[in-house]
């Protein structure tokens, strides 16, 4: 699946070459019916005999789950150099490009084309960034220019997890999606300890605290916060949000607030703002 106009409010397009996934943290879906992964639950809709997610996705006692089965799609690789005019790029929106079940010769592929276009921007969003710090670690050391890499962060135990891995990979410009936002997240005092970088992540957390205190730019070059939407969306306190916005404004880093979730989304506006600020690539 590809949608050269996403609905997506921080993305212009995306683009799928991998499909199949499995839950890896609560952002993924609570227990029971609470909360819940849109990919997932598109791709349960569209597992029947002969459609797109036949095989990768299926309904168990009326609900959307993953089978576990993770693919290249060949065929859909070549989308991006249909697109020759520039455009921010989601990929995988449906998918984890560093999902453990991928090899890395696949993951090699997608490199490849987002190299061949260099016309393009694109943001790869994950929840499994050990992964990609060793995948990127083997790499060339000049990352690709226009390849945006960020982690989901939906706690303050997935953001200590996450973010100090993020901080450590080679990238042009590194980003943490809160989405669903499902608890408050100090981003200046993070727990380095549940990535176990004590020892390196200590000046990463020293970096956080200065910016604050000057204003200046740090390691993060852009957050993105949101509620989670859905029939049964979990809720996300206003002060939540506020905290995020105001640790960015701080420390000079774009804020992009998404959207408030639940049933109906419930807008844009964060204390009557409209916040939609983009990163810059490092020279």
């Amino acid at each position: 699946m590809m949608a050269d106009k996403s609905a997506i409010e921080w993305t212009d397009a995306t683009w799928n070459p991998v499909r199949g996934c499995t839950r890896v943290s609560p952002g993924c879906g609570g227990p029971g019916k609470a909360g819940g992964c849109y990919a997932e639950r598109i791709a349960a809709r569209f597992s029947g005999p002969g459609q797109p997610f036949e095989g990768f996705a299926e309904r168990k006692g009326g609900e959307a789950r993953w089978t576990g089965k993770v693919a290249l799609i060949e065929d859909m690789l070549a989308v991006p150099l249909r697109w020759s005019k520039p455009r921010r790029i989601f990929v995988n929106s449906m998918s984890d490009l560093f999902h453990e079940h991928l090899p890395d010769g696949a993951i090699d592929q997608v490199f490849a084309m987002m190299a061949l276009c260099p016309q393009h921007t694109f943001q790869v969003l994950t929840k499994r960034p050990e992964r990609m710090r060793d995948y990127l670690s083997d790499q060339d050391p000049m990352p690709l220019p226009n390849v945006w890499l960020g982690v989901s962060a939906e706690d303050q135990a997935r953001a200590d997890e996450r973010i100090p891995l993020l901080l450590e990979t080679p990238a042009a410009v590194r980003f943490v999606s809160c989405e669903p936002l499902l608890g408050p997240i100090d981003l200046i005092n993070l727990d380095h300890t549940g990535a176990q970088r004590k020892d390196q992540a200590h000046g990463i957390s020293a970096l956080w605290r200065a910016a604050a205190e000057i204003g200046l730019r740090t390691m993060l070059d852009w957050v993105i916060c949101g509620g989670e939407s859905g029939p049964v969306a979990r809720p996300m306190h206003p002060d939540w949000a506020r905290s995020l916005r105001d640790q960015c404004q701080a420390a000079g880093v774009p804020f992009f607030f998404k959207q408030w979730g639940g049933k109906k989304r419930a807008g844009r506006l964060l204390d009557g703002v409209e916040h939609n600020a983009f990163p810059e690539a490092r020279p």
